[in-house]
């Protein structure tokens, strides 16, 4: 197989970039490094073996600094005459393979990994980076790339016709074992069969330890419930007949007590209608004895007759004490008058006339007369004084005389209307006097307190009520008592029970009430027991059954991972013995090209059984060392040869591409032209790509691909003589 075209899209540093490559030895050369003949390189393999619909981070690193798409690349090969075309798209995540001759397209990831497969010799960048394509800085690193190279090998030996390997049935195994068993020798985030069964039997043992404590619980309680049960079945029969016995008691003595409340309540309204009717006979009598007084109506005209009577016996009486003390008065004026004959002589015009005389004269003779004469102004002064103090006097008397007896004229008048007015009031009450008045006033009271009391003690026996209403209550309480009466069946009278049993067997049921009370309690608890019990003896037996299952299936996982070990072990053998062929094998090609690398020096190679650990015969040191503990120049000279020997027994006749970075570095001068001659040698059977910075492979080269600077489309075709 060989390339013929690459085109790569945004791919890292090459922007836009294409490439032509032809058969033999293709130098991809730069003056400078950073010039893209790495990213190149890189970018055949992608083009080659990546899936553009992959997620993996690093395929973000391809993509061209500042670019907004994906990369893309595009692939021209030729396998055996046969023209193909390989694109992929990373934006799209789209791919084809294109078949020229046979006019067939690919268009999924995993026919096109299977056609290149086919056609390279292998689908996975790890066994070709191990093999057909070798970077300079790593000739030696195959550590990443072993399993993938050893199961190579295993295909050889086999031929290919086995459509598994012993490799992979071993890893197959391991990873069983190691599956099955995890979690076992550490913790480990997911357990592994066996981890998980015991946890598993841990959990449901523990689990079917509370099921069965809680089933055992439950059953004590169903047990227990059953007692309960039976017992509150004769307790309840037991208190039915106490109770109903009590009942009838009860209603027989409630039905007693009824009976003779009403005929005590029918009694006492049959006496107090009596009563009642009694009182009434005597209101009416009373009313009867008011109605015989004439003249008195009511309480308020007899009231008001005494006011009238009472204010003019009242009038009369002052009146009549006032004239008793006038008339006396007139007596003692009458009688004073009488004691004052002298006063009244000298109160009388004689008298004044008298001393008006004697002082006239006592004047005219004092005026005409001797001295003496005086004697007589004097005395008729004195008494013309006197008569005029004794005629003031009488004249009062006189006056206060007349007034006094007119006053007792009116007072006789006035008497005279009292009297009229008497008369005239007691005509209205129909009585003569007041004596009759006063009797008949008298009765009226009487009566009319009798009557108040009366009414008083009717109100008091009614309370609010009429003597109907208390007919119409005695008729409902006779209706109740006969209602009563009739309840006090001869049934109910038989089941009468003397004070004493009556109090016993109403002990008894309180008793009896009291312990199904404490039964119900009791089964209700049971019952809620048993009603909110998780796990029931289905449960347990589901746990049991399951507890076995779990483990036969940690016996059968045990078994298995020893049956898995024994296989295993065996296999392992069988391998060892079959992939020592393919080390002889191995050993033989690299011997021959580390020869020719080498230029003779070294030409016995050894390669352990079981992994690929390699010794180089030293005649120096005169022992088998590793290729590490050798120069620098023969590392690279040992890899360089492993690597094509490899690919020489795994690719077989796929002859893939040969891409080499720079891997001549360390050679001589002399080892590096034996070497180049034996490359122009392979290149009639390989496609050798050769990425360098040096003018060294131009003389051997078949094309030569120069890498600029721009970032146009770079790819110069060259070719050397």
């Amino acid at each position: 197989m060989w390339l013929k075209r690459i085109e790569l899209k945004n791919f890292k540093s090459l922007v836009d970039f294409q490439a032509q490559f032809s058969p033999g030895i293709n130098v991809v050369k730069g003056q400078l490094n950073e010039m893209g003949k790495s990213t190149l390189l890189e970018g055949i393999v992608v083009a080659l073996f990546h899936n553009p619909r992959s997620t993996a981070k690093s395929l973000k690193d391809y993509v061209s600094w500042g670019s907004t798409g994906q990369c893309r690349t595009s692939l021209e090969f030729e396998n055996k005459e046969n023209k193909y075309l390989l694109e992929k798209d990373f934006g799209k995540g789209t791919i084809r393979l294109i078949d020229y001759n046979n006019l067939e397209e690919l268009d999924t990831f995993k026919e096109t990994s299977g056609k290149m497969a086919e056609l390279l010799g292998t689908n996975s960048d790890g066994l070709f980076t191990c093999t057909s394509c070798i970077r300079q800085a790593q000739v030696g690193e195959i550590s990443s790339g072993k399993k993938e190279i050893s199961e190579s090998l295993e295909e050889v030996i086999t031929g290919g016709e086995e459509s598994t390997l012993a490799s992979q049935v071993i890893r197959k195994l391991e990873d069983k074992i190691s599956e099955i068993r995890k979690g076992l020798d550490r913790p480990a985030k997911f357990a592994g069969t066996i981890k998980s069964l015991k946890n598993d039997t841990e959990r449901v043992s523990q689990r079917l330890k509370e099921v069965r404590e809680e089933v055992s619980k439950v059953e004590t309680r169903r047990a227990e419930l059953a007692e309960i049960d039976k017992e509150l079945v004769q307790v309840q029969q037991e208190y039915a007949r106490s109770k109903a016995l009590l009942d009838k008691n009860k209603q027989r003595r409630e039905t007693e007590a009824s009976i003779e409340d009403f005929t005590q309540k029918y009694d006492e309204l049959e006496k107090l209608l009596g009563e009642i009717n009694k009182l009434m006979t005597k209101l009416e009598g009373a009313n009867e004895a008011l109605r015989s007084i004439e003249g008195l109506e009511n309480e308020q005209q007899v009231s008001e007759f005494r006011k009238e009577l009472d204010a003019i016996q009242n009038r009369r009486g002052d009146i009549e004490k006032d004239l008793a003390i006038r008339e006396e008065e007139v007596t003692e004026t009458k009688e004073k008058l009488d004691r004052r004959k002298s006063l009244r002589f000298l109160g009388s015009g004689r008298g004044i006339a008298t001393s008006i005389i004697i002082l006239a004269g006592g004047i005219i003779g004092a005026l005409v007369g001797p001295f003496y004469l005086l004697g007589l102004i004097i005395l008729g002064a004195v008494l013309l004084a006197i008569t005029t103090w004794a005629r003031t006097a009488l004249i009062r008397d006189k006056t206060n005389l007349s007034g006094i007896e007119e006053r007792i004229q009116k007072m006789k008048e006035a008497l005279g209307e009292l009297g009229k007015e008497e008369k005239e009031l007691l005509a209205k009450s129909k009585c003569n006097t007041v004596v009759e008045f006063d009797k008949k006033e008298m009765d009226f009271k009487t009566s009319l307190k009798d009557k108040g009391g009366l009414e008083a003690q009717l109100k008091g026996m009614l309370r609010g009520k009429t003597a109907e209403d208390f007919q119409k209550q005695k008729r409902e309480i006779a209706r109740g008592l006969a209602v009563e009466q009739a309840k006090l069946s001869e049934e109910l009278k038989a089941t009468a029970l003397s004070p004493d049993e009556y109090i016993k067997l109403e002990s008894k049921v309180e008793g009896l009430g009291k312990r199904q009370t404490e039964l119900e309690g009791r089964k209700r608890h049971c019952q809620v027991i048993i009603e909110q019990a998780r796990f029931n003896i289905e449960d347990q037996i589901k746990q049991e059954e399951e507890l076995e299952s779990l483990q036969e299936a940690l016996k059968q996982e045990e078994k298995k991972v020893k049956v898995y070990g024994s296989a295993r072990e065996f296999i392992s053998r069988a391998r060892t013995e079959t992939l020592s062929s393919a080390n002889e094998a191995l050993e033989k090609e690299i011997q021959r090209y580390f020869a020719v690398f080498t230029n003779g020096k070294y030409k016995q190679v050894r390669i352990s059984k079981e992994e690929l650990k390699f010794w180089v015969y030293s005649d120096e040191k005169g022992d088998w060392a590793k290729p590490e503990e050798l120069s620098g120049g023969v590392i690279d000279e040992f890899y360089l040869a492993f690597r094509l020997a490899l690919a020489e027994l795994i690719f077989g006749d796929k002859k893939p591409p040969l891409i080499l970075d720079d891997p001549f570095v360390n050679f001589d001068s002399v080892r590096l032209a034996n070497t180049l001659n034996f490359f122009k040698t392979l290149a009639s059977d390989y496609q050798i790509i050769i990425f360098t910075l040096s003018d060294l492979y131009d003389k051997v080269a078949d094309n030569i691909i120069l890498l600029g600077e721009k970032e146009t489309p770079l790819g110069q075709i060259q070719y050397s003589s």
